[in-house]
């Protein structure tokens, strides 16, 4: 079966967005569950996308460019906030 090129590179890219909003929450010492709330997930929204990341497929809830939004903010000032952080114990 041929494989959707276009598709494989949007899953990557959600993954990757999801990705990096794991590893800002890690560094910052963020908990599971309050980074469920940030993205306006309910439990089984927020394990499905956990699934997604571990190469499950596509969740459906919340759709794609909505969570890839969200994503996009939360990370946003996730890393705002860590690099006041980091300023704050500089100076």
């Amino acid at each position: 079966m041929l494989r959707n090129l276009s598709w494989e590179t949007t899953d990557n890219l959600a993954r990757s967005q999801f990705q990096i909003y794991r590893a800002l929450g890690d560094a910052m010492g963020i908990g599971e569950d309050d980074r469920r709330r940030v993205l306006l997930l309910n439990q089984q929204e927020w394990t499905d996308w956990a699934d997604f990341l571990n190469e499950g497929p596509l969740p459906a809830e919340p759709p794609l460019p909505v969570m890839l939004q969200r994503l996009g903010s939360a990370s946003h000032r996730l890393a705002v906030l860590a690099e006041r952080q980091g300023a704050s114990t500089r100076a």
